[in-house]
């Protein structure tokens, strides 16, 4: 459950990253299905985390892993991209 708990949080967050205004892979954010869709599945990490763990230590893990993918989607889609590719702001 863990390992399932850890591929729903980073799916989530990475539709949550490609939702927003200030993604930089897409040419155009992803719309609301995609936050609602990364909504459930973040609900689906905690239950999964909650399940492989109790209930407290499942919620802290479950918001980690959130947190992680929160954090590396960005830095990931920095790495890849060329700076030619990059629009200025």
């Amino acid at each position: 459950m863990n390992l399932l708990g850890c591929v729903a949080a980073f799916i989530a967050m990475a539709l949550a990253y490609l939702a927003s205004r200030n993604q930089r892979l897409l040419p155009r954010p992803l719309g609301r299905p995609a936050r609602l869709g990364a909504g459930a599945l973040a609900i689906a990490a905690l239950a999964a985390w909650i399940v492989g763990e109790t209930s407290l230590p499942g919620i802290f893990s479950a918001l980690t892993a959130l947190m992680l993918g929160a954090v590396a989607l960005p830095y990931i889609t920095w790495l890849f991209r060329p700076a030619t590719e990059r629009k200025p702001r």
